[in-house]
């Protein structure tokens, strides 16, 4: 016997569409909160004053607000001023230490406040000495120690003080300390002077002697747009600086340009790293798994700086190579991202 249920069926079937909808209303916030755990945080981060860190700092921002956080612009400030902003409590992160190099540059007991996590860019700073090839070429230049020659020296003295030139970093900055350090290591005090203006000027400088066909000893690093300007095994040769770095593993090989290889850079190559205040990563375990996830390539942050200077791009229009990146890589993202959000749900 077939029996008619229709008019059987209108009580349980508004019934069942009344729980599906209070179903709903109570089960998609909860899902938008597990995608979303950072919704209504707001988080400051901090970027440094060097052009490569700007790529870097907007894929922090983006995938941070794909977690739903509320980033704001990130602050510029130097290395030291970063750390202690983080240790205060002033700033919440930045993805932008460069390790060991900045090890100096810490606040006393820094770790009581601040966390520093795993490379999201191992051993992708490279920094060193670089001299012109006419002048590698003419003097047989292989080493910060040659200019203890007094010709070399006089080359290469553009201001007439007895002294080589050697144009360096500003003050605040690690390779200030570093350029320093080895001056002082290697009692060059009165054979090279280390200017020390602000980097861009140096560089202008650089470029100006080098288009002159005047002798050039400066610093720079990589990943930068510095070194597609003046090309190492080109215009420009690394040269040792012996002594600095003690562990012969830790010598550069391969480094395309150099005088020698192994070639002593006189940098331990410096891992790129992320430094948090501990506090809000207690807060934020999903933006404090983000940290541990992240990786990021060397030759993309070297291409977008380079892009940078090209096409003069203030930070914010930097924006869209990191999104235009992280849709590129959208699997291996998202994988970071869901490893954020199951910490958040723990």
């Amino acid at each position: 016997m077939t029996r008619n249920l229709t008019s059987r069926t209108k009580l349980p079937g508004i019934l069942f569409a009344s729980a599906f909808a209070f179903t709903m209303a109570y089960a998609g916030p909860a899902a938008a909160e597990e995608d979303r755990p950072g919704e209504g945080v707001s988080v400051q981060p901090a970027v440094a004053t060097w052009t490569s860190a700007v790529p870097v700092s907007w894929v922090f921002v983006e995938l941070l607000e794909e977690l739903g956080y509320d980033v704001q612009t990130p602050v510029s400030l130097s290395n030291p001023v970063a750390y202690l902003a983080i240790s205060e409590g002033d700033a919440d992160y930045w993805p932008n230490g460069w390790f060991p190099l900045h090890d100096p540059q810490l606040p006393d007991n820094f770790a009581d406040a601040g966390t520093i996590f795993d490379p999201h860019c191992p051993a992708c700073g490279i920094q060193g000495y670089l001299v012109d090839v006419d002048s590698v070429d003419e003097y047989g230049i292989t080493s910060i120690d040659d200019f203890r020659d007094d010709d070399i020296r006089a080359a290469f003295d553009a201001n007439g003080d007895g002294r080589a030139d050697l144009y360096g970093c500003p003050p605040g900055w690690g390779c200030h300390e570093g350029i320093n350090a080895m001056i002082e290591a290697f009692d060059l005090g009165d054979v090279i002077n280390h200017v020390d203006a602000g980097y861009a000027a140096n560089f202008a400088e650089v470029l100006s002697r080098h288009d002159a066909g005047d002798p050039i000893l400066y610093y720079t690093w990589g990943p930068s747009a510095w070194l597609l300007e003046l090309v190492p095994g080109e215009d420009v040769m690394w040269i040792n600086a012996p002594g600095i770095v003690d562990d012969d593993a830790e010598r550069a090989e391969g480094v395309d340009g150099a005088v020698t290889d192994p070639i002593e850079m006189g940098f331990v190559a410096a891992d790129i790293q992320v430094a948090a205040n501990n506090a809000f990563l207690e807060a934020n375990p999903a933006a404090e798994e983000l940290f541990r996830q992240v990786r990021l390539p060397l030759d993309w942050i070297s291409e977008v700086d380079a892009t940078m200077g090209e096409e003069d791009l203030a930070d914010a229009d930097v924006r869209p190579y990191a999104r235009e990146w992280i849709e590129e890589n959208r699997d291996t993202v998202d994988e970071w991202l869901d490893a954020a959000r199951a910490a958040a749900a723990e």
